[in-house]
């Protein structure tokens, strides 16, 4: 809970509140038992210093303090030049507001004396002498008691002295400006009442103006002092203004030189422009990536500004990056505190159109990081809920473990719809799905990242040697979001639309946003949805915005027949969208508690939770691994990169080795464990025998784990020293592994680039070979993420369905789904199949889409197509690109797409191969301890039975021909068509 105060989230008063409930029961009750020893004085004190009615108390004596020489002022004005000196009676607006005045002093004055521990000290101290000079003599004139004569009533003016009092009240807002601006008030207003009183010469106007001109060292000399007493009123007036004055400037100076002009600065709200708010604790290349990213032109002529809130002034670094033309007036850089209401007003928090809050993604502390910015995260929703903002504080937040994005849903109140993005999750996800779809990681970077190397596609020649022409082109392609609202639409599938579009705008449609009773939801390639008569978005790749009206103008062919039965189900009718619904579904799973991850996590192989132990199976000399998986290094949360290689809806699963230094501590067991065939090898990547032990000649691909760093150590070229020594060393042995690996420094790439073009220094390090061939993950995608989420908060759902596929659905409302034909899809990397090889890459996307229901989005092209040393991304290419026997495709398929095989007529050695490798199924899937995974084994059963029948089917073929000693060719056809027919009738992804 967040205790807010007057000054700050944590006020004085609430941290008294904070350290009595941190204490224990045993002080609880002595501290209650002496209370009610305590006299009522030392209670009456400890109210008003807690409850901040003192300082209230203290800030109107300070106003009447000011008021009261006003009020001399105005009467002096009344009074007549020279003559008596008697001023006789005064007006009633000046008698009634000094009479309250006079009244307030008394009781402040009473309660202050009543309340000090020492009266005697308190009765002759300098304040209270002033505030007997002020009052009683002045406040006797005024009742007639005594002669109300022009001295007398001069002693008012004394009042103003009180003034400084105000640094009991603004000391803790750091208002040093207000004490030379008392000293020269007051110089100002005694001297001038002094002056009108002994000299009587001039009005007190003209007293004021010679005492402003005389402190500004002008001194026209139209006005001066005649008397002596008046003159020596001005030296003292100006030996004071030369001794104070001066040491209160110098230390108002002093104050402001301690705080650089970013603590100084305020952001003015405009109507017309809307804005957001930056906090975070992430390096300068985040904010950078992330500014990049909302400015760039990609998105529009946006007016949006941002303000960037940190407790420190900005680096030489960061200032640069703020000075730059794009940034330098749409960003405002502040230095404040989150948790201090005065820094959240300055920067017009309540306002703002978003909160948007960076992680330090090399941070040492990574569950401290997070719950400070979780907490910065309440603190601004809270105050703008206590300024009852209109807009409240939409929130996106990066947090690094995922307890804390569990932790921050948990704690959510009520409908909200706040985005939470997981860096270690994320990034585990993505290691994991990349060791079976290479280059995703590179495919994901090109769809959100507006800011890339410049290439104009019209230019793209596909007959070029080059491999960077064909990387670049595919480079440019984004998701963009359209509308679908055209009546063509209506009765037609999604797979039928996404044809027609691609067919004629060459544009592919890949998600859909819809509206459902439970809210609006976004799925990607739901093949079978039927489109009603209302308003659904698209989400399309393309290399720009694509023409809302061109897409609604898509024709159809005439043989297409359209479908009006639609599904019996509710539209949207309490306004929630899928953020909201995922939050719901989210926060009562957390309401369940703490269950086990065979429950929560239905969609992955798991062992059964009785199995699980503490240990790992270790590999032994005797086990032979082949196309397997291996993990150098261990990481806190090692499930979430176990998760996309463990998904059930893998027909297969590979082994997973974990080859580590040191031995793997007992609560990281507890979580991977759970997974069958994952396996522990104590050793160093470094070492060759180590690596030759874990198979690493057979490993189809290598991820190696990013360790935690020293504090000490800081350089992250030097952090990145072991992956380059691991990388180089592995590709020794397997030049064909696919190795996927995290890096802290950008620059580290080079070390990993295999030829030497120039293509690195003329465009950047997005067009390094590494990384075009997805070995290399960068931590800053996640910022750009981040930043789509603000301008699609759909977005990380889309990467969600991408990297875990139906994993990531909503299984409260799977029926729903069912129902109206919706499926979420996974991305996969499939062979072309042989028969379309040399066809074109259109070709191919009619042919999957129409009977596959797959949809291509990009190749993967494999080595030396293009004078490439390693594979490279190739994402939405050319109708017209033709296809290579080495390029691989990636599409989105709700369920994962079996391998096409051929099989040619009329060859018996074919189809003798064939019988020989499913006859051979059960030493390839054999596990190595013996185990078999269970829906195999029945496969195998299934198998067994169907041989047992082939058998006596031929057995009864034979008798009766081999009675005639005839074996003709309809005796080879007949088996090879019961073979053929067995076979298809097994699994084909076996």
């Amino acid at each position: 809970m967040i205790y807010e105060g007057k000054q700050s989230i944590f006020s004085h008063q609430d941290q008294y509140a904070l350290i009595r409930l941190v204490n224990s029961e045993d002080d609880g009750t002595t501290k209650k038992h002496e209370e009610g020893k305590t006299s009522f004085t030392l209670k009456l004190a400890k109210q008003l210093s807690t409850s901040g009615i003192g300082d209230y108390l203290d800030s109107i004596n300070v106003f009447l303090s000011f008021l009261l020489p006003v009020i001399h002022l105005i009467d002096c004005y009344t009074w007549e030049q020279g003559g008596t000196q008697d001023v006789g009676e005064a007006q009633a607006y000046i008698t009634i507001p000094e009479l309250i005045c006079y009244i307030y002093f008394l009781l402040d004055f009473a309660i202050n004396f009543y309340l000090s521990e020492n009266k005697l000290f308190f009765t002759f101290q300098t304040t209270s002498l002033v505030e007997y000079v002020s009052i009683f003599p002045s406040l006797l004139a005024r009742l007639n008691i005594i002669t109300g004569y022009k001295y007398i009533y001069l002693l008012r003016v004394l009042r103003f002295l009180l003034c400084y009092k105000l640094d009991k009240v603004l000391q803790r807002q750091s208002m040093e400006a207000y004490k030379p601006i008392v000293t020269v008030m007051a110089i100002i207003i005694i001297n001038s009442s002094i002056l009108y009183v002994v000299e009587q010469d001039y009005s007190i106007v003209e007293y004021i103006y010679f005492m402003v001109v005389t402190i500004s060292t002008v001194g026209f000399g139209d006005v001066y002092p005649t008397t002596i007493y008046g003159r020596f009123s001005i030296i003292i007036a100006i030996l004071i203004m030369f001794l104070v004055l001066p040491t209160q400037v110098e230390m108002l100076t002093r104050v402001y030189s301690l705080r650089s002009q970013f603590a100084r600065n305020k952001y003015i709200t405009k109507t017309e422009q809307e804005h957001i708010l930056l906090l975070g604790s992430s390096q300068v290349e985040g904010f950078k990536t992330f500014l990049n990213e909302l400015y760039h032109s990609d998105h529009g002529l946006n007016d949006i500004n941002t303000v960037i809130l940190q407790n420190q002034a900005p680096t030489e670094e960061m200032t640069i990056q703020l000075k730059q033309p794009a940034l330098s007036q749409r960003v405002i850089y502040l230095e404040g505190h989150p948790l201090q209401n005065k820094d959240l007003e300055r920067c017009s928090s309540k306002d703002c159109n978003c909160v948007i809050v960076l992680a330090n993604k090399t941070s040492h502390t990574p569950k401290r990081d997070d719950y400070r910015n979780i907490i910065h995260a309440f603190a601004v929703k809270q105050y703008a809920k206590k300024q009852k903002s209109r807009k409240g504080a939409r929130v996106c937040l990066q947090v690094l473990q995922p307890q804390s994005k569990d932790l921050y849903f948990n704690s959510l109140g009520g409908h909200e719809t706040d985005q939470v993005i997981c860096v270690d999750e994320l990034k585990l996800y993505l290691l994991g799905k990349t060791c079976l779809c290479p280059g995703i990681n590179t495919l994901i970077s090109f769809l959100i990242q507006s800011s890339k190397p410049s290439y104009d596609i019209t230019k793209y020649d596909k007959n070029k040697s080059e491999w960077i022409d064909d990387y670049l082109c595919g480079m440019q392609n984004e998701i963009y979001r359209v509308p679908l609202e055209s009546e063509a639409f209506v009765g037609l599938t999604f797979s039928q639309i996404s044809q027609a579009i691609y067919k004629e705008l060459n544009i592919i449609l890949f998600a859909l946003e819809v509206e459902l009773e439970s809210g609006t939801n976004v799925f990607v390639n739901p093949a079978d949805y039927l489109f009603e008569d209302y308003l659904h978005y698209g989400y399309v790749i393309a290399t720009e915005m694509p023409s809302i009206e061109q897409i609604q103008q898509t024709k159809f062919p005439d043989y297409i027949q359209k479908n009006y039965c639609f599904p019996n189900v509710q539209r949207q009718t309490n306004n929630k969208n899928a953020l909201q619904q995922e939050t719901e579904y989210l926060k009562e799973i957390l309401s369940e508690g703490i269950k086990d991850d065979s429950q929560k996590h239905t969609s992955y192989y798991q062992v059964k939770p009785q199995t699980i132990t503490t240990g790992l199976p270790k590999v032994g000399d005797q086990e032979k691994f082949e196309n397997h998986f291996i993990v150098c290094g261990v990481v806190t949360d090692m499930k979430y990169l176990m998760m996309p290689l463990r998904a059930r809806s893998l027909k297969n699963i590979q082994p997973i080795i974990i080859l580590n230094q040191d031995l793997i501590p007992t609560e990281i067991q507890l979580q991977i464990n759970k997974f069958p065939k994952v396996y522990f090898l104590q050793g160093s990547p470094l070492n060759t025998e180590d690596l030759k032990k874990a198979c690493i000649q057979k490993a189809s691909a290598l991820v190696i784990l990013q360790k935690q760093v020293d504090q000490e150590e800081g350089i992250s070229n030097i952090v990145d020293a072991d992956t380059i020594f691991i990388y180089k060393t592995v590709k020794l042995l397997n030049q064909n592994i696919n190795i996927i690996t995290e890096l802290a420094s950008i620059s580290t790439i080079s070390f990993l680039q295999i030829s030497r073009n120039n293509y690195v220094q003329k465009y950047d390090w997005s067009v390094s070979e590494p990384f075009a061939s997805g070995e290399i993950y960068i931590s800053t995608m996640l910022d750009t993420l981040i930043c789509q989420a603000y301008y699609n908060p759909f977005i990380t759902s889309i990467f969600d369905q991408m990297i875990l596929g139906s994993a990531s659905m909503n299984k409260k409302n799977k029926k729903l789904y069912q129902t109206c034909k919706l499926q979420q899809s996974n991305l996969f990397l499939i062979n072309v199949p042989p028969k379309y090889q040399e066809k074109t890459f259109g070709e191919l996307f009619e042919i999957l889409l129409t009977e596959q229901k797959m949809i291509p989005i990009g190749l993967y092209r494999g080595e030396k197509v293009k004078n490439n040393n390693k594979p490279y991304v190739f994402l939405k290419p050319p109708m017209d690109v033709v296809l290579q026997n080495k390029d691989r495709v990636y599409v989105l398929s709700a369920k994962q797409p079996k391998e096409i095989e051929t099989i040619i007529d009329n060859e018996p050695n074919q189809g003798q191969d064939n019988t020989a490798q499913y006859f051979n199924i059960k030493s390839k899937l054999q596990g190595e301890e013996g185990r078999v995974d269970i829906e195999f084994s029945r496969e195998l059963m299934r198998f067994n039975d169907r041989m047992k029948k082939l058998n006596k089917q031929l057995n009864n073929i034979n008798q009766k021909l081999f009675n005639q000693g005839l074996i003709h060719e309809d005796f080879i056809s007949n088996v090879r068509s019961i073979l053929k027919k067995e076979l298809a009738n097994l699994n084909p992804g076996v």
